[in-house]
């Protein structure tokens, strides 16, 4: 039917072709009224679907762009010629700035003109000049007429449909840079569709952490799609701004359906922001991670829900329960993460207080005890938490307590809810399908302030079949527990195989003491008993009332703090008898053993100490930190002392003559006395008496003093038990200071006739010679080696020594006289460059003299210059014995 009306003034919202575009009116109490127009006397090229199914006619794309950038969000007035009710199509004239949008299409070369249909003069008019316009259009090769060879294929565009890319692909290669967008279509507020240029990718993009109202379809079909309320707002209020606009969007994340998650900026600003800001959309949290600036969306909420806008007009604040309300909120820092839901956070009072919280209105699969099994995704639910809370500030705003009448640990439980950032961890945890939601009545208001985020994520997770909600159970974990008594043979069959693999990434289960821990090793799947290297902290108090030692507790607390549930990496170095793993523990790159020396929780012990423990150690002892704090009362009272007998047994020995029966080291030796010769051979005799004996089967343990067979010779020796590995033993000759490997045939238990160790002490007797040190150069090494072999192979063995002190250990510090030169052994390794005197103590009379004439030489290690130091002996002598001295004299 045709009709004539007055010209109408609209606005253009958007264009769909070459000759087709979408006008509005103004909105009055809602969204305003559209029409589709098409206008008359022109028709331009097709465009393709949008999937890619069909293809664009030669210049439809460039027509259409024309048009939009010509007309879009501008003022036009109309007037109708004509409508097809049946098409739902209206035909007429728009006039765009004075200027008539036909002609100009026409004139600019990208539509053609009808031929004039009836008798209307005003039509054929106007048909005349359309034909006219075209002509000009053909003869200059504008547009559509452009005759250029390829033009016609150029301007056909290869759409590429959302099945035909992998959407995580362009995520990883647009990453963090706005792409260009076209803005098509609008699904709801929230959800855009339109064409990235210049690729043409047709993408769906959901506004990161916002959701808008939307539609649902209606139950019978033809009728209409049901809006939530405030969804044709919503909808509205984007397709005014951005549909058919040039914008950009920062792709952010990706679902599983090839859809992305990102954030479009308008001229005005983030749309998101503006959204929220007028109460058309609500902040999700599980999507709100992918948001650059999630705190701009929490704020721009927050002001529509304090302004009760739209959406939230009838918002009305949550109240904490009156129980809770004392409390109510306070910032801490999470210390441990018991399971899923249920953690223990540090306030930051004066002095500190740690609080058990449980997650408001949140239930995560319960982990098992001892045999049970886990529930599924139970570890993966506090590991979630782990890796992301462990060691952060957080805020904790408590929700209601409840009492627990059967608990005979706890009288009560705190709810809570837990926000890192703005980022409320429980809604995190059931967006990933981690956990799920309480079901709270409806006159329970025992329940999460953000109870409505918690719902909405838990819809978002079953949605999209996340985690718990998923068809698919998690395989079970296997973790070998290495830290039991029971599993002890085990850790030592396994220690080789660790100790090879150099470090370790673990995470600390257990803190035992200042120094001991429990680490799991996930590449492994074990947990081991760890205890660090070179380095003693003080004893906590035991579960029997027996007390600790000074600074125990605070030692331990210290590491908890520190340690518990980190991420480390290990380095397991040696194993006690016991089978707990001996080593280095890395925590945020920083070997903690020095951390603990410098804070004065630990002393350097052993054989294991370095120049940075020592370092770490002499600052402590500097400041007088804690077990240091009556530092000088110990070095007057005790050390002194212990120095003083050390000199007096070392002064009434005097020089006596040993025999080296074995070297370990160009400064390390063990020796006989000349009495040894004697007891050996009464010991030998026992032994061999006893060896034709029979014997029981007999597997002794590490430690255990035995007779052993050694496999030179085949005489039986006795032996101390240093190592096992199946039926192999390792085995050290107490009485030559030698070893072998034994099978457990060639060890017997020593009978009753033979001398134990109480009665006739072993016979070899570990000598190291005093105040000097190697190389760590190995070529350096074999020459030193060498040269203390010529002497003593030209001696038999035979030196004269003089014990200048002793360790606890029972390992003596020596002065060895080559009885035939009457030369220190020391003096010969100085004076050639093959040893250097320990840092403190560079004033040793006759040895100084030595070194500094290998170092005028430049020999050996002096070869360069000075050689840099790194003490490892234990320095409590090297200061203390000087004091003795003194005191003596």
């Amino acid at each position: 039917a045709a009709s004539t009306m007055a010209a109408s003034h609209a606005m253009v919202k958007a264009v769909l072709s070459a000759d087709t575009i979408i006008v509005m009116g103004q909105p009055v109490g809602g969204p305003p009224p559209e029409r589709q127009i098409t206008l008359a006397g022109i028709m331009g090229p097709r465009l393709g679907r949008r999937d890619g199914s069909t293809k664009d006619e030669p210049f439809a794309w460039p027509a259409r762009e024309f048009v939009r950038q010509k007309v879009v969000g501008k003022a036009v007035t109309f007037e109708l010629e004509e409508t097809a009710a049946a098409m739902n199509k209206s035909f007429g004239s728009v006039m765009v700035g004075g200027e008539n949008l036909a002609h100009a299409i026409v004139e600019a070369g990208w539509a053609k003109a009808k031929p004039p249909m009836g008798n209307n003069a005003s039509r054929v008019a106007d048909a005349e000049v359309l034909q006219r316009l075209e002509g000009e259009a053909q003869a200059a090769g504008r547009g559509m007429w452009n005759t250029k060879p390829g033009a016609a294929a150029e301007s056909v565009r290869t759409i590429i449909g959302q099945n035909q890319f992998d959407a995580k692909e362009v995520l990883d290669a647009t990453r963090g840079v706005p792409q260009a967008l076209i803005v098509e279509q609008f699904r709801d507020g929230s959800t855009v569709r339109g064409f990235m240029t210049p690729s043409n990718r047709w993408i769906t993009v959901f506004l990161s952490g916002v959701t808008c109202p939307g539609f649902k379809r209606a139950e019978a079909q033809g009728e209409p799609d049901v809006a939530e309320p405030f969804a044709h707002e919503a909808r509205y209020f984007v397709e005014s701004r951005l549909l058919n606009r040039d914008v950009h969007v920062l792709l952010e994340g990706v679902d599983k359906f090839n859809n992305f998650y990102g954030t479009i900026q308008h001229p005005a600003g983030n749309i998101s922001a503006e959204l929220l800001k007028v109460g058309l959309a609500k902040v999700v949290d599980w999507s709100a991670k992918f948001s650059k600036d999630p705190e701009l969306l929490y704020k721009s909420e927050r002001v529509a829900k304090e302004r009760r806008l739209r959406i939230w007009k009838d918002y009305v604040a949550p109240v904490r329960s009156a129980a809770a309300a004392a409390s109510s909120e306070f910032p801490g820092k999470v210390v441990e993460v018991i399971s899923g839901d249920f953690l223990v956070i540090k306030d930051f009072a004066v002095p500190p207080v740690e609080h058990r919280i449980a997650l408001s209105s949140v239930r995560a699969p319960k982990l098992g005890r001892r045999d049970e099994k886990d529930e599924p995704y139970a570890y993966e639910a506090r590991e979630f938490l782990r890796s992301r809370l462990i060691g952060r500030k957080v805020t904790v705003g408590i929700d209601y307590i409840r009492p627990l009448p059967n608990s005979t640990s706890e009288t009560e439980r705190v709810f809570a809810s837990v926000l890192e950032g703005h980022n409320n961890v429980a809604v995190a945890l059931i967006a990933n399908g981690l956990a799920t939601a309480m079901k709270h009545r409806g006159d329970d208001q025992d329940r999460s302030l953000y109870y409505d985020d918690i719902l909405q994520a838990e819809a978002a997770a079953a949605r999209d079949k996340k985690g718990v909600h998923s068809e698919v159970t998690p395989p079970p974990r296997h973790v070998n527990d290495l830290s039991q008594s029971s599993a002890q043979a085990q850790a030592k069959q396994m220690f080789t195989m660790l100790q090879r693999a150099g470090r370790h990434q673990g995470v600390v289960q257990h803190v035992v003491n200042g120094a001991r821990f429990k680490v799991l090793i996930p590449r492994q799947s074990v947990i081991v008993s760890f205890a660090l290297s070179g380095i003693r902290c003080p004893t906590t108090g035991r579960r029997d009332g027996e007390p600790g030692e000074s600074y125990g507790e605070e030692a331990y607390l210290f590491t908890r703090d520190k340690c518990l549930q980190h991420d480390v990496e290990i380095e397991i170095t040696g194993q006690d008898r016991i089978g707990t793993m001996i080593g280095k523990l890395w925590l945020h790159k920083r070997d903690h053993a020095v951390t603990l020396l410098t804070e004065g929780y630990a002393r350097m012990s052993g054989r294991d100490a370095s120049s940075e423990l020592e370092e770490a150690e002499l600052q402590a002892q500097a400041k007088r930190l804690r077990t240091w704090e009556n530092y000088d009362a110990e070095l007057d009272a005790m050390r002194a002392a212990e120095a003083v007998a050390e000199i007096e047994i070392a002064s009434a020995s005097g020089e006596e003559e040993v025999t080296v029966v074995e070297m370990v080291d160009p400064i390390l030796f063990y020796v006989q006395a000349a009495s040894a010769p004697k007891q050996l051979d009464y010991v030998g005799g026992r032994l061999a008496e006893m060896s034709k004996a029979p014997q029981a089967s007999f597997r002794p343990k590490v430690g255990d003093i035995v007779a052993a067979k050694f496999s030179q010779d085949g005489e039986w020796y006795r032996a101390r038990v240093d190592d096992r590995k199946g039926d192999e033993y390792r085995v050290m000759f107490v009485d030559y200071g030698n070893s072998d490997k034994c099978a457990s045939a060639d060890l017997l238990p020593l009978g009753s006739n033979v001398p134990s160790l109480a009665s006739c002490p072993a016979q070899a007797t570990e000598y190291k010679l005093a105040h000097i040190k190697l190389p760590r150069d190995e070529d350096l090494l074999y020459e030193a080696s060498g040269m203390i072999q010529d002497v003593l192979g030209a001696n038999g063995g035979k030196v004269r020594a003089k014990v200048e002190y002793r360790e606890r250990s029972g390992r003596h510090h020596v002065t060895m006289i080559d009885p035939s030169s009457g030369e220190s052994l020391s003096a010969v390794l100085l004076r050639n460059g093959l040893a250097k005197l320990e840092r403190r103590k560079q004033d040793v009379e006759g040895l100084k003299d030595e070194q500094e004439k290998a170092k005028r030489a430049h020999l050996n290690i002096w070869r360069y210059g000075d050689a840099a130091d790194s003490d490892d002996e234990d320095k409590f002598f090297a200061q203390d014995v000087a004091k003795a001295k003194a005191a003596k004299k």
